[in-house]
């Protein structure tokens, strides 16, 4: 089976959820997947107060470099709802331009931790993957419906995001353009493991409808054989 390529995962700028119910096996697979990506990445880890990663968790085991690596709390990456209302009813009195408008109200309402970040991507080149650990904390802080425009603002605005969700899917996951579901995810025969293509890519191994075991695909055997 052909092994996957970064670029063609992520580029053009898209979104991917990747779903399953072992935090550690779900962290070294996205890190598999966006380690050699050619614009990089930068790993958003949602944590909790006394948070303790797993033995085997490359989040333990500092896998990821420091000035890649940025810990929030849920509450920091929350919708303002408000200040994007606001900007819509200031502007559509005498801005035309009702793209430019959506575009602008839709990135006040990202939380402001990630505008502080998009300000800080390079302007130039390929933009890095914006990967977020522990999505699902978020849960309780994003309806069904912003969802959506959120991804979209992110994608638009900062690049490409891998979203790690290790708990039952809902159906927000609808809203990625990818949807990869992590099954049989027992981290000492994660050769065995497979995954579940939801939504998927229009040609390669993770075509919608496939499953596939981690162990056929070498972009992740290379990290794995090594890792945990």
């Amino acid at each position: 089976m052909p092994d996957l390529e970064p670029s063609r995962l992520f580029d053009p700028r898209t979104s991917v959820i990747l779903i399953g119910s072992n935090r550690a096996l779900l962290n070294w697979v996205a890190y598999a997947l966006v380690r050699s990506y050619p614009g990089g990445y930068l790993w958003g880890h949602v944590r909790l107060d006394g948070e303790v990663y797993d033995e085997d968790d490359l989040l333990r085991k500092h896998i990821i470099p420091p000035e890649r690596f940025i810990s929030v709390e849920p509450n920091e990456l929350k919708r303002d709802e408000f200040a994007g209302s606001v900007a819509v009813g200031g502007l559509a009195r005498s801005e035309k331009d009702e793209e430019a408008i959506r575009q602008f109200s839709d990135f006040l309402r990202l939380p402001q931790q990630t505008q502080r970040l998009f300000s800080e991507l390079p302007r130039k080149g390929p933009t890095p993957i914006l990967v977020l650990s522990c999505a699902h904390r978020l849960a309780a802080l994003y309806t069904v419906e912003a969802v959506s425009p959120t991804l979209r603002s992110i994608v638009e605005l900062g690049g490409s995001t891998l979203q790690i969700w290790a708990d039952a899917p809902t159906s927000a996951r609808l809203a990625f353009e990818h949807v990869l579901h992590l099954k049989r995810d027992e981290l000492r025969n994660w050769k065995e493991a497979v995954l579940s293509v939801e939504k998927g890519w229009p040609t390669g191994p993770l075509r919608t409808g496939a499953e596939v075991r981690l162990g056929e695909l070498p972009l992740v055997t290379t990290v794995l054989d090594h890792g945990p």
